[in-house]
C-alpha cells in the first residue's frame, strides 16, 4: 500500500475539476459552422476531454492504491471519482459523435449529375441540429465530472478530518471530571439543556430537558472545557440549548464516581425526577 500525500491528491482534484468546468464553459459557447472548420474545433475539444479523462484514471490509480484506501468513507470517493471518468469518456464520445455528424466536403461516387448546392444544404441542415445534441449532451457531461472533482476533494477532506478526530479520540485520554460534573453530565446527556436569565433580577439559570434546575457554576466550569456546547444562536433571554459534546460523553463514560450516590444523581429513576426544586 503506497503512501502518498493526500493533501496534494486534493489540490489536483480541485485543479481537474476547475479544468472540466473551463472545457465544459468552451462547448457550451462552441458555434459549429458545417466542414472543415467544425473538424478542427470539435479534433482539438476531443482531445482536451481525453487529456482530463486520462488525469482523472491518474488520480484513481494514485488513490486506489494508497492508505487512503484504510480511511473510513473512501470505497463511495473512490466509486464517485470512477464515475468521473465515466461522464468524462462519455464527454468525448458525444463530440467524437458530433465529428461524425459533421458533413466534410468532397467528391460523390460517380454517377448522374447532381445539384451540388442542393445536396450540400439538406446535409448541412440535417447535420446541425445533430451536432449540437451531441454538444449539450457532452456539455452535460463535463459539468457532471467537474461536479464530482469538487465533491471529492470536499468529500476527502471530510474523511480525513474525522478520521484523525477519531484516532484522536483513541489515543487521547478523556477529560477528568469531579463527581459534580459527572451529575450534570449525566442529566443533560439525556436530552440536553437550556441555559436563560431571569429578566426581572438578570440572573443566569439553567434546567435540564425535564425542568430540573442544573447547578450553573458546575455548568460553566463544564462550557469552559467544550464538555458542553451552548447554542448561541439565540439570547439568553430567549433560552440558550445546551448539549453534551463528544468530548463530554467521553468524559461521562469513563468517570468512575466516588459513591453511590454521585451515581445515582447522574442517572436518577423517574420518579426521582419529577420531584419538584430538585438541585444539581
Amino acid at each position: 500500500m503506497q503512501q502518498i500525500d493526500l493533501n496534494a491528491e486534493i489540490a489536483r482534484l480541485r485543479q481537474l475539476g476547475r479544468d472540466f468546468e473551463d472545457l465544459h464553459s468552451e462547448i457550451r459557447s462552441l458555434t459549429l459552422t458545417p466542414g472543415t472548420d467544425a473538424r478542427q474545433q470539435l479534433t482539438s475539444k476531443i482531445v482536451a476531454t481525453h487529456g482530463l479523462v486520462q488525469r482523472a484514471m491518474e488520480r484513481l490509480g494514485a488513490l486506489d492504491g494508497s492508505h487512503y484506501t484504510a480511511v473510513p468513507g473512501s470505497r463511495p470517493s473512490l466509486e464517485a471519482l470512477a464515475s468521473v471518468v465515466f461522464a468524462a469518456s462519455l464527454a468525448a464520445s458525444d463530440l467524437a459523435c458530433a465529428l461524425e455528424a459533421n458533413p466534410l466536403e468532397g467528391a460523390a461516387f460517380p454517377g448522374p449529375p447532381a445539384d451540388e448546392a442542393a445536396v450540400r444544404q439538406a446535409r448541412h441542415a440535417e447535420a446541425v441540429p445533430a451536432m449540437a445534441e451531441h454538444l449539450a449532451n457532452a456539455a452535460h457531461q463535463l459539468d457532471l465530472a467537474h461536479t464530482g472533482c469538487y465533491y471529492l476533494a470536499s468529500g476527502i477532506t471530510r474523511d480525513l478530518k474525522q478520521h484523525a478526530e477519531q484516532d484522536q479520540s483513541q489515543t487521547t485520554p478523556p477529560p477528568k471530571i469531579t463527581d459534580s460534573q459527572y451529575a450534570v453530565l449525566g442529566w443533560l446527556s439525556a436530552g440536553g439543556g437550556t441555559r436563560y436569565v431571569i429578566s426581572r433580577y438578570g440572573v443566569l439559570k439553567a434546567i435540564d430537558k425535564d425542568r430540573t434546575t442544573v447547578n450553573v457554576a458546575t455548568l460553566n466550569s463544564l462550557i469552559k472545557r467544550e464538555l458542553v456546547a451552548v447554542d448561541t444562536t439565540t439570547s439568553l433571554h430567549q433560552g440558550q440549548r445546551l448539549d453534551v459534546t463528544a468530548e463530554g460523553h467521553r468524559a461521562l463514560a469513563h468517570h468512575k464516581p466516588a459513591t453511590a450516590a454521585a451515581r445515582a444523581t447522574a442517572v436518577p429513576p423517574p420518579a426521582t425526577k419529577q420531584a419538584a426544586g430538585l438541585t444539581r
